[in-house]
């Protein structure tokens, strides 16, 4: 975690109240099947997974929480240098996903696509989603198996049947790497 993270979490605008759950150690796919669990036995309505390296604008969960979607995520890079957006192209092989490119996201405040998966360091889930999937709701499956993917990807391909998934693209974040990655891919040198 950053100076700058901690910095942007404390100027966080939230639009209603929240409690802060957190866990560390654990696989990322656990930790998120751990966390939404949690969530749903505090009596919560909505999950708001914000990674440790990623950079929140300060008015970008109440700019989530204002569309009213199932599932909606704010946008950063990954760190492959693109915007963190995919779309399916095919069932396996090494050209699964397809970035979306930064002009394509740009062209509208509020993207989806039925075939997308998206990055889960900044994403607002309504709770209601978990219960029409079953679990696990998170797997890292990439290097198990044939087909295999990460957590978010996971949990993207599992819902999206169900739930569509939805990008605000004016909501960017920053994303730490061993540079600061803006929303689209691009990297700033980082100042140690």
């Amino acid at each position: 975690m950053t100076y700058e993270w901690a910095i942007a979490q404390k100027i966080l605008q939230s639009p209603i109240p929240f409690n802060i759950i957190s866990n560390r150690g654990l696989p990322i796919d656990r930790a998120r099947e751990e966390l939404t669990q949690q969530a749903i036995a505090t009596g919560a309505t909505h999950l708001f997974f914000l990674d440790s390296d990623v950079i929140l604008p300060a008015d970008g969960l109440v700019r989530l929480y204002q569309h009213q979607l199932p599932i909606v995520a704010a946008i950063y890079g990954s760190k492959h240098e693109l915007p963190g957006v995919w779309i399916q192209q095919n069932q396996n092989g090494g050209a699964r996903y397809a970035p979306v490119s930064r002009e394509v996201l740009e062209k509208t405040p509020l993207f989806s696509h039925q075939d997308m998966v998206i990055g889960m360091g900044a994403c607002l889930i309504q709770l209601e989603v978990f219960k029409r999937i079953p679990q696990p709701w998170f797997d890292w499956t990439q290097g198990r198996v044939p087909t295999g993917v990460s957590e978010d990807f996971y949990f993207c391909e599992k819902v999206r049947p169900h739930i569509p998934i939805y990008v605000d693209t004016e909501v960017k974040c920053r994303h730490v790497d061993f540079s600061m990655l803006q929303w689209d891919g691009s990297r700033d040198r980082l100042q140690l």
